[in-house]
This record gives C-alpha cells, structure tokens and sequence, in this order.
C-alpha cells in the first residue's frame, strides 16, 4: 500500500489543527501542503513562522507527516524580474521544506511565453531548473516538476528530464493530466517519467460535452487510475500518492469530508491494506 497524503487544496476552509487531527482519523500518512485559510504560500502564515515549532509538534503528536510543499513558482520564464520571483518563492518554500523533513517540493514549467514554443523554450528552462536545483541540494528537497500546463506531454517531459539530469530535479506525475489533456495510454506515461517520478497526485474525472472535464470522487471517473497506481507500485514507487482535491478553485466540489475518507477506501479497495 503506498502512503497516503492530501494536498490542503482540498480543505481551504480548515485550520491547521482541523487538518492534523482528520488527516490522522481518516487514515492518512501526510499532507501536502497547498495553501492555508486565506494564504495560498503557506510561507505567509505565522502557522509556518512563528509558531511553526508549535506546527510541527501538531503534526507529530497525530503522526501525520508532511509530504510536500506545493508552490506556484515557474521555470519556463524569460523575463529576469520574474523569473526572480519565482526562485524567490522557491527558496523561501524549500527552506520551510527542510525544517518541516518534507522532501518534495513541487514547481511548474508553467505557459511556454509568447514568441516561444515547447523546444525554443526547453533551453531555458533547463537553466533556470539546474540553476535552482543546485540550490536545493543544500537544503536536502527535490524539487518535483508537475505535469501541468504546457508540460504535460510526458515523451516531452522525459527529454527535458534527461537535459536537466540532476537529482533534485525530479517529477511530480499528476496521473490526471496527460491522460485527460493529450489521451496518453498508462503504459507510455509510465514508462516515460518512471525513471523520475518521486511524487504523484491522484483524482478522477469525466469528459463533459464542451470538451472540458468534470472532477469525480476517486474511481467514478474513466481515468484509468489503477492501471497507473499498479505500474507504479510493481516498478518500486515508494512516494506518496497524494489526493489533488481541487476545492479552492472549484467551489461546488464536494467537500473534504466526503472526498477525503472515500479516497482511502478506494485506494484500500485499490492497492490493499
């Protein structure tokens, strides 16, 4: 069974306490931090400052760990007062990543900039990743690159991986998005960011008429999510697979405490005790 954690996408109405004590009763193993009441960079909260002494001793008295820290920062950026940003946030999160002992800490490529493709792009990208990647070998967090956005072709994703080929720049597959963005068999993602992949994020959807998707609870969609999650496990994947429940952006999802407890009895029915 892998360990199970939730991204605080999914509650962003609890406090943290509300989420230390249902992570722990509704059978999880960690939470992936994403955003905290009405901070999204949990990184401007006093929970993760101040009193961050008092957070991790929360969390370690409901032996819940932390799985990740999920950012928005990007790294298929051109312009430097931006891209300064974006290693700002990075190094601000990474720092919280190593006091927490959470070993993750996920980033985006991000929208290919105008005037730019995929492969005029790529170059650049991997500098900016080495450049930062560099920097979190201090820290002892790697760095997970989500596919997402305009990354989310893996045979793509696999070739930048290879150009960057440094161990704290790794990938964080959202099992999700290159099925439902390009129609990707589980076998080709798979075998194409395998080699990289130390972070996962698990949900489900349907395709709706105007070619978009709907969220499902886990298992109620047509992603082929267990083929994905038995690849994994039967090739040695030992990180977390994280629930991405995304009710900060879509309001009228279902709330945690309907997503949160059916997402480890699926798993259970899944993958076994």
């Amino acid at each position: 069974m892998l360990p199970l954690s939730f991204t605080t996408l999914g509650c962003p109405d609890w406090t943290l306490r509300e989420i230390a004590e249902n992570a722990a009763t509704m059978g999880y193993d960690a939470v992936d931090l994403r955003g905290l009441l009405d901070a999204l960079d949990v990184t401007m909260r006093p929970e993760f400052t101040t009193g961050l002494a008092d957070t991790i001793r929360l969390f370690s008295d409901h032996g819940i760990a932390f799985s990740g820290i999920a950012t928005s920062a990007r790294y298929a950026v051109v312009d430097e007062d931006e891209l300064y940003t974006n290693f700002d946030e990075t190094r601000r999160n990474m720092e919280l990543a190593a006091r927490l002992e959470a070993p993750v800490l996920r980033v985006y490529g991000g929208s290919v900039p105008d005037g730019y493709t995929v492969e005029s792009i790529m170059p650049i990208v991997v500098q900016n990743l080495l450049t930062i990647g560099e920097e979190a070998e201090s820290y002892g967090v790697t760095l997970a690159l989500e596919t997402h956005d305009d990354w989310t072709d893996s045979a793509v994703f696999a070739r930048l991986m290879k150009e960057v080929n440094h161990p704290r720049v790794r990938v964080l597959w959202d099992l999700h998005h290159p099925y439902r963005t390009n129609g990707e068999a589980a076998e080709a993602t798979y075998k194409n960011l395998a080699p990289y992949t130390v972070s996962t994020h698990v949900k489900d959807s349907i395709p709706t008429a105007d070619e978009e998707h709907q969220y499902v609870l886990l298992g109620e969609g047509d992603v082929p999510l267990k083929k994905m999650l038995d690849l994994l496990v039967e090739g040695g994947y030992e990180g977390y697979a994280i629930l991405e429940w995304e009710k900060r952006w879509i309001p009228n999802l279902p709330g945690p405490e309907v997503a949160f407890p059916q997402y480890v009895r699926q798993m259970r029915a899944w993958l076994g005790e």
